[in-house]
């Protein structure tokens, strides 16, 4: 985050208590496609039952957990084939004096299949305060039912999914049994195999050392939100699964220790084609961080050979949330990373030997981008035509930026970015209706098909208020995939497989992962679109464990493919 100007008590009294919401700054959209192509979404939160308004835990103070603080998930805690919600808000911070009978816990929505959701949280068992940053959701002892870590300023939690005693699941806190000691500002988080002996490991990012105790005021007259730099950072953990839901930490054996980090997206993806999961941690101005897995429980640092670390005039940026995708359909991905106002995204082409080309620029990313605060990045097909998109949630981190500047806003529309099937990317934003274009406090962003539609929608959380569900409603006959693997050998979740769909003379790659984005967690399934498609030819997973599979075609399209490692179903 960038240092805001001075402000003033008045402004931020006269947002906050009033409500008004001032207009976006004007967009610098390219030249709009074909008005068929047009992919469109609908915000349905309210009438789906979402009924939650997030807290920051602010109360005037502006102390620096407020405003980076937002994340949520999709996930199906009960199996039952319909992704819940679940939304991570903030406890009032120490020294505040709260309403205690409107004191804000996370949030539970379970999915009733008919598009709506109810609220579960207290029979879940997550009817738990604190300050909550952001989630991951994996499954840890491979019982089948995923679990969550929820990253906290204090001590981060671990939630184990166990039965109801009625039927039905439930989470039970096991911090203090885990062996997990996570105390700190944690930021985003994801499970991962780094070590491939079939159990999740959780890398978790930390920002900076922060506490009400050593708050640094910042500002003249008024307080200000401080500069990331003011604080000393805060290095990233590793926590090895040892099985019987014990881990340990192992961030220095690992070869992880960054005293400067200060991250808060962290990307699992395989940069050299090894087959091990390596790391990228987009980190707040310091050097993004890039760690390669050696393959013998250890990582080397190599941000700077692989140019990801600074920008092309040698300078740190504001990273916040990132994602990496196969755009080009050549089973070679980018990487997107979310920067600060008058940064523009950040896009690297991972192929060859490092360093990467930065390219947002050239393929039309940049521009639009330019003005805006973005936190969460996520990409995915949203119109099915096989070509992932990529979608940027945004929001200022300031009180009221455009005292200085008239271009910069508090609440900021959000971004969609059409692939164009030629390695380029049209901004379409405007033309995906007014649920895209709302202003927000954008924080977290996740992708998920909660209503098994076959077109992928979408979960904002904002930093303030209310979670947005944006229904996909593209009017799109193209046909889809969706895989859901389930690992035997390899971990349950299957983290760390790679599947590779050939359909239509063309071949897609997608990657099972935790993390991306900002604070939140993906559907589990992978989707891919086919275009006019009907069947795919060939589907190949590659699974963590080393195990190559394979299932010929044709397979029909529009459906939910579950692929059992070592087990051979018929598919067609």
């Amino acid at each position: 985050m960038r240092k805001p100007p001075a402000l003033t008590l008045l402004l931020l009294f006269g947002l906050l208590l009033t409500g008004c919401t001032p207009r976006p700054s004007a967009s610098r959209s390219a030249a709009p496609v074909a008005p068929a192509a047009n992919i469109v979404f609908a915000d349905v939160a309210r009438t789906a039952g979402l009924n939650c308004t997030r807290a920051n835990g602010g109360f005037g103070k502006k102390w620096m957990p407020e405003t980076v603080s937002g994340g949520g998930a999709f996930l199906d805690y009960d199996n039952d084939g319909w992704l819940d919600i679940l939304i991570v808000t903030d406890e009032y911070l120490p020294g505040s004096s709260p309403n205690k009978s409107r004191r804000p816990t996370l949030a539970l929505y379970h999915n009733k299949g008919n598009g709506t959701f109810t609220d579960v949280t207290q029979q879940a068992g997550l009817n738990l305060r604190l300050f909550g940053m952001g989630v991951a959701v994996g499954d840890y002892d491979n019982d089948g039912y995923d679990d969550l870590f929820i990253t906290a300023v204090g001590q981060s939690k671990l939630f184990h999914n166990v039965p109801d005693g009625h039927g039905g699941r439930k989470f039970a806190e096991v911090t203090a049994s885990s062996g997990i000691r996570d105390t700190g500002m944690a930021t985003s988080a994801a499970w991962l195999d780094y070590d491939k002996d079939g159990k999740l490991d959780l890398f978790v990012c930390h920002y900076v050392k922060w506490s009400p105790q050593t708050d640094v005021f910042c500002g003249t007259d008024t307080k200000e939100y401080c500069r990331p730099t003011v604080y000393a950072g805060e290095s990233s953990r590793l926590y090895h699964n040892e099985g019987n839901g014990r881990f340990t930490d192992v961030t220095q054996k690992a070869g992880l220790v960054n005293p400067n980090s200060k991250g808060l997206g962290i990307c699992v993806c395989d940069l050299d084609g090894d087959d091990w999961p390596d790391l990228v941690v987009a980190n707040d101005m310091e050097a993004n961080s890039v760690f390669r897995n050696r393959g013998n429980g250890t990582f080397e640092e190599i941000g700077l050979k692989t140019g990801i670390a600074l920008d092309d005039n040698g300078k740190p940026r504001a990273g916040m949330g990132i994602d990496a995708a196969d755009y080009k359909n050549n089973g070679t991905f980018g990487i997107a990373i979310g920067n600060f106002a008058f940064e523009g995204l950040a896009f690297y082409e991972v192929t060859g030997q490092p360093p990467f080309v930065e390219r947002a620029k050239q393929i039309g990313l940049f521009e639009s981008s330019y003005p805006f605060v973005t936190f969460g990045v996520l990409f995915a097909d949203f119109d099915n035509d096989g070509w992932p998109d990529l979608f940027a949630t945004n929001g200022h981190i300031q009180t009221a930026p455009n005292t200085t500047n008239p271009e910069q806003i508090l609440a900021q529309h959000g971004l969609l970015f059409r692939n164009r099937g030629d390695g380029t990317f049209a901004d379409v934003s405007q033309q995906a209706g007014a649920a895209i274009m709302k202003p927000t406090f954008g924080r977290g962003a996740c992708w998920g098909d909660y209503d098994n539609d076959g077109r992928v929608d979408l979960l904002l959380i904002p930093n303030i208020g209310a979670p947005a569900l944006l229904h996909n409603e593209t009017p799109t006959r193209n046909h889809w995939l969706a895989v859901k693997l389930v690992g035997t050998k390899s971990n349950r979740d299957a983290y760390g497989a790679k599947v590779v769909v050939e359909a239509g003379g063309v071949t897609r790659t997608g990657w099972v992962r935790s993390g991306t984005s900002y604070l939140s967690a993906h559907d589990r399934r992978l989707h891919f679109g086919l275009g006019s498609t009907a069947q795919a030819a060939r589907i190949t997973v590659h699974w963590p464990s080393g195990v190559t599979e394979s299932w010929g075609g044709p397979i029909a399209a529009d459906k939910v493919l579950t692929l059992t490692e070592g087990h051979s179903p018929d598919i067609k």
